[in-house]
């Protein structure tokens, strides 16, 4: 007798990585903030952000991406770095020149940070589309209009969420469980959402050419690992 295929285990379960809690709480105090992952979506819970947790299909989520650092890693510096794509496959690695950065220490980020703007961010969430004001509805009434004032187009919009999470290991696991982690390039983030760098070299694919080629980063398909 034939058995179907077994399911996935992300499917399966529900993932939870719990946010890091905030500098001024001292260390006496655990957060009780988290991001939860399953297959019916996922939801975000955030104190100092969101007045009702904030819950999405998993349709929703494009990347799931993991920079590990200090909060507060001092000079200049930036996180979650865009990289140029080549093709659906490949793109050109990071030590050949990227294409701006998610957040820097110079100029904060244009997408929505949950927690200390001055601490660098860990761990980030890109979305397939912007969130309008249903999402925008679940944060307090300051950070809604943070994020109104900063939506390019007047509209309130979040295109994707960055946060500290307390283990960066367990973030890039479940990430790849569910098919997110993969690396963020030019074609998710158009030039109005990039932060740069003084110390920033452009990307050239000329230097991705021939025999370089190799070289550029292999791009996982999008599913479930």
């Amino acid at each position: 007798m034939s058995l179907p295929p077994p399911s996935s285990t992300a499917g399966l379960r529900e993932y939870t990585l719990e946010l890091e809690a905030p500098r001024s709480w001292g260390r006496g105090r655990r957060s009780a903030d988290e991001l939860r992952l399953s297959a019916m979506g996922m939801s975000i819970t955030h104190e100092p952000s969101l007045h009702t947790p904030l819950r999405l299909p998993l349709g929703t989520l494009q990347l799931g991406l993991v920079d590990p650092g200090i909060a507060r890693p001092g000079g200049v510096a930036g996180r979650f770095p865009i990289l140029k794509r080549l093709s659906a496959t490949s793109v050109i690695p990071r030590e050949q020149g990227i294409e701006g950065w998610l957040w820097t220490s110079l100029g904060g980020s244009a997408l929505t940070v949950l927690g200390d703007p001055e601490d660098a961010p860990n761990a980030a969430l890109l979305f397939t589309k912007p969130l309008g004001d249903d999402a925008v509805a679940c944060f307090v009434p300051a950070m809604a209009e943070e994020i109104a004032a900063r939506s390019p187009l007047g509209a309130p919009a979040i295109y994707g969420l960055l946060f500290r999470v307390a283990d960066t290991g367990k973030a890039e696991n479940t990430f790849r469980q569910f098919g997110l982690l993969r690396p963020v390039t030019d074609r998710e983030v158009p030039p109005t959402l990039r932060r740069a760098l003084p110390t920033d070299r452009p990307a050239d694919p000329k230097l991705s050419g021939g025999e370089d080629a190799r070289a550029a980063t292999s791009v996982a398909p999008p599913g479930l690992g």
